[in-house]
């Protein structure tokens, strides 16, 4: 088990501009933006102590205000479209936990995963502690894993095995992969490594609506129109 003064931070990235969706963290699901949804997952939680919320764009900031959380205006440099999700990470611990000289559990949450509720969150904060892993990270099934093809001029190649194109895939080997919803783990077991490492890492596995990552329009949309029946807050 943790000690009893650690701490439980959320931290939820919310930039202004992408690449593929302008104003995205800012687009709405039955009345809320996208980051006001990972907001209100993160205050509901029975395990959340302080919430931080990462941003460039005034609007969102503003917006933020009214949840009474921590805000953080975002540097340039790291509101990129190249900017890694290490580098935010990073950065928060280095200039606003590290000063403390304490080690923090923390919950990594990205607006763009709106299906991500505080059952969600908590059902992954209480699995990580009560295994006592490290790092933990949300995850759904990828049931076309060994079925993946790739294009090379104008024809198609079988990732893997040929033979594994047409076979009945309840005979294949479950493969999952991350969603994007939760992360969570140690401040300083990042900082010695300054990144997420994911070897023998916990898990907490999320159906297929749950896991919905909005990226582009399309994805948007189809949240959008799911929203009225799954949207959970």
């Amino acid at each position: 088990m943790i000690k009893k003064t650690t701490q439980i931070i959320a931290l939820i990235p919310a930039k202004k501009n992408s690449q593929d969706l302008k104003n995205k963290n800012l687009k709405k699901l039955n009345n809320l933006s996208l980051f006001e949804l990972a907001i209100l997952g993160a205050k509901k939680s029975k395990f959340i102590n302080k919430i931080y919320l990462s941003s460039d764009s005034d609007k969102i900031l503003n917006k933020g205000k009214k949840y009474q959380i921590e805000l953080i205006r975002r540097k340039k440099s790291l509101s990129t479209n190249s900017a890694s999700a290490n580098s935010v990470i990073f950065d928060f611990i280095k200039n606003y936990l590290k000063n403390d000289q304490e080690n923090f559990i923390i919950v990594y949450l990205q607006p763009t995963s709106p299906f991500r509720n505080t059952n969600h969150i908590d059902g992954a904060i209480n699995y990580f502690i009560k295994k006592k892993f490290r790092l933990l990270l949300s995850v759904a099934e990828n049931k076309n894993f060994f079925k993946s093809l790739y294009k090379k001029n104008n024809t198609l190649f079988p990732y893997f095995n040929d033979k594994l194109i047409t076979k009945n895939r309840q005979n294949l080997k479950k493969i999952y992969c991350p969603n994007g919803a939760i992360y969570i783990f140690y401040s300083d077991d990042f900082m010695k490594n300054k990144k997420l490492g994911f070897v023998k890492s916990g898990y907490f596995i999320m159906n297929k609506i749950d896991s919905i990552d909005i990226d582009d329009k399309e994805d948007y949309l189809l949240a959008n129109y799911l929203s009225k029946r799954y949207l959970k807050i």
